[in-house]
C-alpha cells in the first residue's frame, strides 16, 4: 500500500476520527474511541500533556456493538479504507483492521469486548452519551498490558495526571476507582497484572506527585473491594500458571 507523504498528524488523525463517528451516527451505528486518540478527545487538559510530552500519533482504535458489524466495512469502504482479510478471517468478526491507502491511517474496530491480555467487557458501556469509552475503560485498556512500552506507561500517567480518582463517580472527567476495582475483583489475572502496572506507575521518577497519588488511591480501592470466589480460586494457583492471554498479533495494535 502506498505510505502517507507526510508522517501523521494529531490534528490530522483527530479529524478523521470525527468524521467516522459523525458518518456511523448517519448510519445509526454506535462506535466508540479509546486509545490515546480517545484520551485526547475525552479532555483538553489531556491534549495538552501528551503534546508536552512528544506522544506520537500511532493509529485509531475504535469499539463498535455486534450488530452494527454489517454495516462496517460499507461504513469504511465509502472513506477510502480497505479491510484487512487476514486478519477479519483469523479473529472471526471479533476484530477488524481498515487501511486507509491515502492517508496511512490505520483503523483497529473492537467487536464489543476489548481482547488482549487480558478481555474488557465494555458492550454495555457503549452506549453511554460520549464519543468516547468511559476513562475507566480507557485506563483498564492500557492496565491490562503485561509488558507496557513507554508510550503505554505515558498514556496511563496522563489519565491520571489529568482526572481525579473518585469512588463511586459518575461524572464524565472523574475515574470511578470502584468501578475499576469491580472489575478487578472478579478476575485474579487482571488483578494481578494491573496492580502491578499501577504499583509501577507509582513509583515510575517519570509520574507527577499527583498521578502518582491517584494511583496509590486506585490500588487501595482495588484491595478494600470483596473478591469473588472466581477471584479466590484463581488465587491460589498464583503465578505457577500463566495468568494473561497471549495475544498472537502485533504488538502495535493496542
Amino acid at each position: 500500500m502506498t505510505a502517507p507523504a507526510r508522517p501523521l498528524g494529531w490534528d490530522q488523525l483527530l479529524t478523521e476520527t470525527r468524521a467516522l463517528l459523525a458518518d456511523a451516527g448517519a448510519r445509526g451505528m454506535t462506535l466508540r474511541v479509546f486509545g490515546s486518540a480517545g484520551v485526547r478527545m475525552h479532555c483538553p487538559p489531556s491534549d495538552d500533556s501528551l503534546s508536552q510530552q512528544r506522544r506520537s500519533p500511532k493509529d485509531i482504535d475504535l469499539v463498535c456493538r455486534r450488530e452494527d458489524r454489517r454495516h462496517l466495512r460499507e461504513l469504511f469502504a465509502a472513506r477510502g479504507y480497505e479491510v484487512d482479510r487476514d486478519l477479519l478471517v483469523a479473529m472471526e468478526g471479533r476484530r477488524y483492521l481498515f487501511r486507509n491507502p491515502s492517508s496511512g491511517i490505520d483503523v483497529d474496530v473492537w467487536v464489543d469486548d476489548l481482547e488482549f491480555c487480558h478481555t474488557i467487557e465494555v458492550r454495555d458501556r457503549l452506549l453511554l452519551e460520549d464519543p468516547t469509552l468511559p476513562l475507566e475503560d480507557m485506563l483498564l485498556s492500557k492496565l491490562q498490558i503485561v509488558d507496557l512500552t513507554p508510550n503505554d506507561r505515558l498514556d496511563i500517567r496522563c489519565m491520571l495526571d489529568t482526572h481525579e480518582v473518585v469512588p463511586g463517580s459518575a461524572e464524565r472527567e472523574e475515574i470511578d476507582a470502584t468501578h475499576i476495582a469491580r472489575v478487578l475483583g472478579r478476575d485474579w489475572g487482571f488483578w494481578r497484572t494491573a496492580t502491578a502496572n499501577l504499583t509501577a506507575t507509582v513509583s515510575d521518577e517519570a509520574t507527577s506527585p499527583r498521578a502518582a497519588t491517584r494511583a496509590a488511591l486506585l490500588l487501595d480501592n482495588v484491595e478494600e473491594q470483596p473478591k469473588s470466589l472466581r477471584w479466590k480460586v484463581r488465587a491460589r494457583v498464583g503465578e505457577r500458571v500463566q495468568w494473561w492471554q497471549d495475544v498472537d498479533l502485533p504488538r502495535d495494535t493496542y
